[in-house]
């Protein structure tokens, strides 16, 4: 038996198959159509950032035009609000042409009658003033006397007054309070009180007595009153002192 002789056997490739029966082939990598098409989407993209960069700079970024007018336009400011003008708390402090005689207070005026004494009091509130008794010196024949609160209303305090006025009297009888009819605008209200009364002297003889307090409100809240009393022996002639000096206190309002 001859030997045949032909083409030696491969020994098979790792991994199961071999080549092929001839042998195996080797081709050069194709070359990727995709290349071209990247550089020019590179270009373009790097013109568009660009272009883009040239727009913020001229258009400041980005922002409104809005919040830039234009030289010619006209800006109005946003309103701020409604300005609040707060309501006075007290009484402006002038002197008018019917604040005459001696001031109270608060713009508060009252003219003393003739014959009519300051009190030797000086410690006593508001203005004291007294009538002393013909040639009796050191005795009264009665008293004026006008003082301020803001703690009580016009009402409140000429019924507080009537009430410490004759706490040392004997025979008190007071009358019914009234609202009185205030002469000015500038007063919101004005009450009225009389009352009679025995006062006791130094010798111990009651003397019957006739007095009045009015209080007159203001529109700050600040009340003022009128505490005034004679000797009823003399009420009749000298009552009418007593009306002026209460009137003046009412004048000075205007």
């Amino acid at each position: 038996m001859s030997q045949q002789y032909g083409a030696p056997q491969q020994p098979p490739a790792q991994g199961g198959w071999g080549p092929g029966p001839a042998g195996p082939q080797f081709r050069s990598p194709a070359k990727s159509s995709k290349t071209p098409w990247i550089v020019m989407g590179g270009a373009v993209l790097a013109v568009l950032l660009i272009a883009v960069g040239v727009v913020l700079l001229t258009t400041g970024g980005g922002k409104d035009d809005s919040a830039a007018p234009a030289p010619d336009d006209k800006v109005t400011p946003d309103p701020i609000g409604t300005m609040y003008t707060p309501e006075p708390t007290e009484a402006p402090k002038t002197k008018g042409p019917n604040d005459v005689g001696v001031e109270v207070g608060k713009g508060v005026w009252f003219t003393p009658a003739k014959g009519w004494l300051q009190g030797p009091d000086k410690t006593v509130s508001g203005q004291y003033w007294i009538l002393q008794e013909f040639n009796k010196r050191g005795l009264i024949d009665g008293y004026f006397w006008v003082r301020q609160t803001k703690l009580y209303d016009a009402k409140a305090f000429a019924e507080h007054l009537v009430d410490i006025e004759s706490n040392g009297f004997k025979n008190v009888r007071i009358g019914k309070g009234v609202v009185v009819e205030c002469a000015t605008e500038a007063l919101k209200a004005c009450y009225s009180i009389d009352y009679t009364a025995d006062v006791p002297s130094k010798s111990g003889k009651l003397l019957p007595f006739k007095g009045f307090v009015t209080a007159y409100e203001d529109q700050f809240g600040q009340v003022t009153a009128t505490d005034a009393g004679l000797e009823s022996r003399v009420y009749d002639r000298r009552v009418n002192e007593l009306k002026a000096m209460n009137n003046s206190v009412v004048k000075s309002y205007s």
